[in-house]
């Protein structure tokens, strides 16, 4: 294979492992495949062989496809560079392979496309898993051009920046909006394509989605590219817009670009910004290399450029002697491209480059899925921007939050229009309050306008979304209104033409709820959510036949359970087998182990808790005399030792015993309780039980409280169980494709009083509950049924009885409810 024989080769290594860390720095532990970089190779020739094709021009030159000279000869530059992916011209083979994507690229339609068909390419062969992972939701067409035409009123004078372009979507829809708006004005295609090269920018810190992006550019401007005056260059870039590689050394910023294997490259700040300045020193190193020039005629080159500072040559003479020295070690190709794409937010940054309007749709990704490294840059840049909520709320922080406010403080005039598209949540949950007020302190936005995407738009993305419009401006109140949007469309990826017939548009909806963290019920603070016990494969366990001779009654033997919910790398080691004391095997609610009013199967799992409430690992274990349970963690830990996510020094986060007990929700379980209501953390309907059994132990899929009494513990559940309520929260609720999902705490936000004894319809309540406990209890349940058809054989008997409509009578009779 190609790829077998060009590895280890220090060029082709030294760009896989560039194009690694790139994207590992960012995304973190998504990346760092070969069979991602392999595809991602084959998408990057396949679009540099479509820009040729948009041309017109002959395919019939590996290496001039791959470099731009193809383009270059036209005199259409930075649509196709060399890059991490040209790699495969080092073996003729690889020559050949360009050639027949070449080929491919025929089937293509190019001439005056209408949408952006390079971004459908990406995402049919692209893993869909692997594009959630990297907060790669690519927007539908319809949306983009909506979102250009409210943000972008005056096209032919704006200056607009999509500083997260993707494919290039809203790049597309932008020139698309200037060549109308030009046309209307009577302006030549020379001129339309002039102002689209100086007026519509992008930039992506992804080199794949960067070269596609730019390719997108190019076919946005359609048959206007044939009549352009003079050379043409496409302005898109390959950088991060967070800067995050912008750092202080002897409080001078400088740009630092990492080098796998080696000390990294660096670039003064204020050299960087000035365009000019740096294509030159950029330009002046690389002929030194490859020229061999001495330190000291380099210097002196760089010397004559104006406005250098001496601390900026040394800098400057210094990373020459580092590309000096990787092109010695075969690995230097790559530099001049690196440099000079990813100093370009700096420049993008400076006050007579920002932009009049941003538009796009910022990376999702949650701080639970990013790398050690950029969690912690993730929390301490949004707790300096006001953005950061923390606590229980710590995992459902995400970057686009923050993206929006930096890029808005980096590349946004004061007053200029920011346009973005973000998850629903960013509507309503606590998660993103700070970026709703707009005071990130060292930037400031007013919203203006808010759309709703919510599920009953479909196709639209794996979860619902909103669109937020407003302006850099000192921060206000939010609209009273949403404009929302729903309606089933023919294609995700429909004409806005298609999305108006197909769409109702509501112009003055209300805005959804927000809930708070404190809840207005004070059973808010009592219930808690159950135990993350992690990895599943670890604890949850099955007993193994013991034969004829039969389990021994002290140590049975179990294996480890292996599930669909089993996540990578776990779901690739193998379970852990063996006798284990029976005082540590233990029932296990799960969320599929609650049902209304009635507790359905419990899983089995090995807890290593002692009975005073101790996590145990396995030293404790055998210090305890508890050799069996020794033994299965000890496979444990050295399996989490290789696997488990590591912080910024290369250990794991945690020691598997404290992830176990992670905020102590396993053993604040160990406090003997004789009477607990449980319910279920997500679902379409409620399902809450009273639980009784003091071994049992409570997941992290439900939440639980103990309760006060037996009477409490039946108000509790019949509260817990009605129609009523869920319909109340609804609106409050995560949107998924599916619709609303995950209760968490959300009920405790309407006034639900706690019990009194004394109240004759907290008592009728719980009288209620308790016939529908025996109900619920003499529902025939079939074992071998999914546990969503045993609790609707539950809720059918229940409404049978007329019990549910007595229920939601109840509940709805309560004070404020």
């Amino acid at each position: 294979m190609l790829w077998d024989r060009l590895e280890a080769k220090p060029e082709v290594k030294l760009k896989r492992d560039l194009w690694d860390s790139l994207l590992r720095e960012v995304y973190g532990e998504a990346v760092g495949e070969d069979r991602l970089f392999l595809q991602h190779t084959y998408l990057t020739i396949l679009a540099k062989t479509v820009a040729a094709r948009a041309l017109e021009r002959p395919a019939d030159n590996a290496a001039a496809i791959l470099s731009g000279q193809t383009l270059t000869e036209l005199g259409i530059h930075g649509a196709v560079e060399g890059d991490f992916f040209d790699w495969v011209l080092s073996d003729p083979d690889g020559h050949i392979l360009v050639l027949q994507l070449a080929n491919q690229a025929s089937r293509f339609h190019l001439k005056n496309v209408q949408t952006d068909v390079l971004k459908a390419l990406y995402e049919s062969l692209m893993d869909p898993e692997q594009r959630r992972d990297l907060g790669e939701y690519y927007t539908p067409d319809w949306l983009a051009a909506k979102v250009v035409k409210r943000a972008v009123p005056a096209p032919l004078t704006s200056r607009v920046l999509d500083p997260a372009c993707g494919s290039g979507t809203f790049l597309f829809h932008a020139i698309r909006h200037l060549r109308a708006a030009g046309l209307a004005e009577g302006l030549s295609a020379a001129e339309r394509v002039e102002r689209a090269t100086r007026l519509v920018r992008g930039m992506d810190v992804h080199p794949v989605a960067v070269i596609i992006a730019r390719v997108t550019w190019l076919l946005a401007l359609g048959e206007d590219v044939a009549d352009r005056s003079g050379d043409l260059h496409v302005p898109v870039f390959l950088g991060d817009a967070m800067q995050w590689n912008v750092a202080e050394t002897m409080r001078r910023p400088e740009l630092r670009v990492e080098v796998p294997e080696a000390a990294p490259l660096r670039v003064p700040v204020g050299f960087a910004e000035d365009q000019q300045r740096l294509d030159i020193g950029i330009r002046t190193l690389d002929e030194g290399v490859k020229r061999d020039t001495p330190l000291a005629t380099i210097r002196a080159q760089l010397q004559k450029l104006p406005g250098i500072t001496a601390a900026d040559l040394d800098t400057m003479a210094e990373t020459f002697g580092r590309m000096q020295a990787l092109y010695r070690a075969g690995r230097d190709s790559i530099w001049p491209y690196v440099l000079n794409n990813l100093v370009k937010p700096l420049w993008l940054s400076r006050d007579a480059q920002r932009a009049d309007v941003l538009i796009g749709n910022p990376p999702w990704i949650a701080y639970r899925h990013l790398s050690a490294t950029m969690q912690a840059r993730l929390r301490d840049a949004s707790q300096r921007m006001n953005l950061w909520v923390g606590g229980v709320l710590t995992t459902q922080q995400d970057m686009c939050a923050l993206f929006t406010a930096r890029a808005a403080q980096r590349y946004l005039k004061p007053g200029g229009t920011l346009a973005f598209v973000l998850p629903y949540a960013a509507l309503n949950r606590p998660a993103y309050a700070g970026l709703r007020r707009g005071d990130c302190r060292d930037v400031s936005l007013l919203w203006q306008e808010a759309w709703s995407l919510d599920e009953t738009v479909r196709p639209l993305f794996p979860v619902p979304a909103c669109v937020l419009i407003g302006r850099r401006a000192v921060s206000g109140p939010l609209p009273k209104t949403v404009r929302r949007f729903s309606g089933a469309l023919a294609r995700r990826d429909a004409s806005e033409a298609e999305a108006d017939g197909a769409l109702t548009v509501t112009e003055a909806a209300a805005w959804p709820p927000m809930p708070t963290l404190a809840g207005a019920s004070p059973y808010r603070a009592r219930f808690t959510n159950g135990a993350t016990i992690y990895p599943r494969r670890f604890w949850f366990v099955e007993r193994e036949s013991a034969g004829r001779l039969g389990a021994s009654a002290k140590a049975p033997v179990v294996r480890g359970r292996i599930g669909g919910q089993d996540k990578a790398p776990w779901k690739t080691v193998e379970p852990p087998r063996g006798p284990v004391e029976a005082e540590f095997l233990r029932p296990v609610l799960l969320g599929e182990s609650l049902a209304p009013f009635r507790v359905l199967a419990p899983a089995l799992a090995v807890v290593p808790m002692d009975e005073k409430g101790v996590v145990l690992d396995a030293a404790a274990a055998r210090r305890a005399g508890k050799t069996r349970l020794g033994d299965w963690l000890t496979y444990c830990e050295a399996e989490w030792a290789t696997h488990a996510t590591r912080d910024v020094t290369g250990k794991p986060n945690m020691s598997l015993a404290k992830n176990l007990d992670h905020m102590r929700k396993l053993s604040i379980q160990h406090v003997p309780h004789a009477i607990r209501v449980a319910y279920a953390k997500s679902g379409t309907l409620f399902a809450a039980c009273v639980v009784e059994t003091p071994e049992v132990v409570i997941d992290h899929m439900a939440y639980w409280a103990p309760a006060r009494s037996i009477g409490e513990a039946h108000y509790l559940v019949g509260l817990l169980n009605a129609e009523y309520i869920r319909i109340r929260i609804e609106s409050m609720q995560p949107k998924g494709q599916g619709g609303a999902r995950h209760f968490d705490n959300l009920m405790w936000e309407l006034p639900i009083p706690e019990f009194d004894a004394r109240d004759p319809l907290h008592q009728e309540l719980a009288a209620l509950a308790v016939e529908c406990e025996r109900v619920a209890a003499a529902v025939v349940i079939d074992p071998a049924q999914h546990f969503t058809r045993q609790c609707r054989a539950i809720r059918d008997a229940l409404l049978a009885a007329g019990f549910a409509a007595r229920l939601d009578a109840l509940v709805a009779r309560m004070p404020g409810l």
